[in-house]
């Protein structure tokens, strides 16, 4: 607990105190006021008021009265149906200061938990392009990775990629009927997909040809040599251009699981299926589990040619994964909204078999242009590596701009940072559940809601600190003052750790985005408005760990997006 929640809870029990203890007050119950010199906190008496059947200026005259001394607290005052709590300024930013240095990088944590939960991301399919919609994935993914870990809990984060199944079998029957003794180009996963998209039309445009990639996918799944051969070696180009993806972007795997793996498990279990009576034949030869009387539809487990699905796959992988990760409570599968039904049709499926295992469904909306949705079918895609590319050097234009003696290899970094963060900060800002229309200006701009404004709000106060050492001003005094501007920053720089616990808490990276945004803001407000290398002497140590804490917060809040957080731009 921080030293802001503890005074809030103190708040919350001296105002239940004075109640009589019949009406529950909590953290929650506590607010800022609208204005900063109405106070700290505020208390609405309106639920109080209700259950005494009193006004809540009645009761808010009640409370401030009434109200017991606590640590911190200066002052508690009526203002009409609330009470504004007033707090110990200086005593307050002391702690603040204490606390947020001796922590350092681990500021923003919870206590350790005892909970292990599994977070599934980062699914990219084998024999298709990696565009700006699988990069939502990506980030959101990490982002929750590193957030629920700061929460406090044992995080396993794995993959589960599609390496096989029909869309394999239309790249290799397109690739082997139309592309033999072809050149490969030196970027093979962007090959491939431009061969998975080349197949869909041929398909779409003469649907004979219907039988033969299903013939494929029949020799593939009984490892025909001739075509498993070539399926590994196509599979390696595509796991070769993943893992420079995410080596790139800093995900980081615990296992990957493969399609290709529990494609003969999920057979034999959807046999047993059919065995327990939980599985059946249905009209037209597939086996289906009947999910209609809990108003799920029909789920089809297995197609009519015995050719698996992705349902017959994930029956099994689901006991795989928690029989290799013992102890987990609960898997999070990130996955996009337009798998939501499937989701809740497997889980029923697992549940009926008595899987008693918690799965949730991580949905995120779609990420699209302004033509339209994206999709690797139909080959209109914005890829990844041209949208990182376009994004660089954009980045890198600016850089050159701003840092004019800075050599080649100096930009080259600095703009991948500044991409780097403008696309994880341009996915990250939406919720999950609001769709993404990609906009590359707005995204890499350094004003406004961006990742690199608050990047540079990093990087500006870094400045501040490289002066001072350079100077030989390394001193430091952690202690507050009533200094307004120096406390309300340090005030925000305690609302750091409840920010991140709530993005956390509610599967939502935007709720961290909005206050490191908020906090960029403050933090150049402070910047342009509070003298620190000329402060008066006795000012120049307390502001300068101000300072500190200050950078303290934004570069664990990027951290946990994923995002560097650069000491120059």
């Amino acid at each position: 607990m921080t030293s802001l929640e503890h005074i809030k809870q103190e708040i919350a029990s001296g105002i239940a105190a004075v109640l009589g203890g019949d009406i529950p007050v909590s953290q929650a119950d506590l607010a800022r006021p609208p204005q900063d010199d109405m106070g700290d906190l505020s208390f609405g008496c309106f639920a109080a008021a209700k259950a005494f059947k009193k006004s809540p200026v009645e009761i808010a005259k009640t409370i401030a009265a009434g109200f017991p001394q606590r640590d911190f607290v200066a002052s508690a005052e009526a203002a009409g149906p609330y009470v504004n709590f007033r707090l110990d300024r200086k005593g307050l930013a002391t702690i603040i200061l204490r606390e947020s240095l001796a922590m350092g990088e681990k500021y923003g944590e919870s206590h350790k938990k005892r909970e292990r939960i599994m977070i599934e991301y980062a699914q990219p399919n084998t024999h298709k392009e990696i565009h700006v919609g699988h990069l939502r994935n990506f980030v959101l993914g990490l982002s929750m990775v590193n957030l629920t870990r700061a929460a406090g809990y044992d995080v396993v984060p794995v993959s589960y990629m599609g390496d096989i199944g029909a869309h394999v079998a239309k790249c290799l029957w397109c690739l082997k009927k139309y592309h033999v003794g072809e050149p490969t180009p030196e970027n093979k996963g962007k090959y491939l997909g431009q061969i998975y998209a080349e197949a869909t039309r041929r398909v779409d445009e003469d649907e004979s040809l219907k039988d033969e990639v299903a013939e494929v996918q029949r020799q593939l799944e009984a490892r025909e040599p001739e075509w498993d051969l070539l399926w590994k070696e196509t599979r390696q180009w595509s796991l070769d251009e993943f893992a420079d993806i995410f080596l790139r972007l800093g995900v980081e795997l615990e296992r990957m699981y493969f399609e290709s793996e529990v494609e003969e498990p999920g057979k034999q279990l959807v046999k047993e299926l059919v065995a327990k009576g939980i599985a059946e034949t249905g009209e037209r030869g597939a086996i289906i589990v009947n999910l209609e009387k809990y108003g799920l539809g029909i789920f089809l487990v297995l197609k009519s040619d015995g050719n698996s699905l992705y349902s017959t796959k994930e029956l099994a992988l689901a006991g795989l994964k928690f029989m290799e990760f013992p102890g987990i409570t609960r898997s999070l599968h990130i996955v996009d909204i337009r798998q939501s039904l499937y989701f809740k049709q497997l889980f029923k499926t697992l549940e009926l078999m008595g899987f008693d295992k918690k799965m949730v469904h991580l949905a995120y909306e779609f990420v699209t242009l302004k033509e339209g949705a994206m999709s690797s079918r139909k080959g209109n895609i914005v890829a990844y590596e041209d949208f990182r590319d376009e994004v660089m050097a954009r980045a890198a234009a600016e850089t050159r701009k701003r840092r004019e003696d800075w050599d080649e290899a100096r930009v080259s970094e600095a703009a991948w940072i500044i991409a780097d963060g403008a696309m994880k900060f341009g996915m990250l800002k939406i919720d999950p559940d609001r769709p993404i229309v990609f906009d590359i200006e707005s995204s890499l701009a350094f004003e406004g809601f961006t990742g690199p404004y608050v990047q540079y709000a990093h990087a500006r106060l870094s400045s501040i600190l490289k002066k001072a050492a350079a100077a030989g001003m390394n001193d430091e005094r952690v202690e507050g003052s009533e200094d307004e501007k120096e406390y309300r920053l340090l005030y925000a720089v305690a609302e750091f750790p409840a920010a991140a616990a709530a993005a956390a808490e509610a599967c939502k990276p935007s709720i961290l985005a909005q206050f490191l945004f908020d906090f960029a803001q403050q933090s150049n407000d402070f910047y342009r408005d509070v003298p620190v290398m000329s402060a008066a002497v006795e000012d120049q140590g307390r502001r300068r760990a101000i300072v500190r804490s200050a950078r303290t917060v934004l570069a664990n809040g990027l951290e946990l997006l994923g995002i560097k957080a650069p000491a120059e731009m």
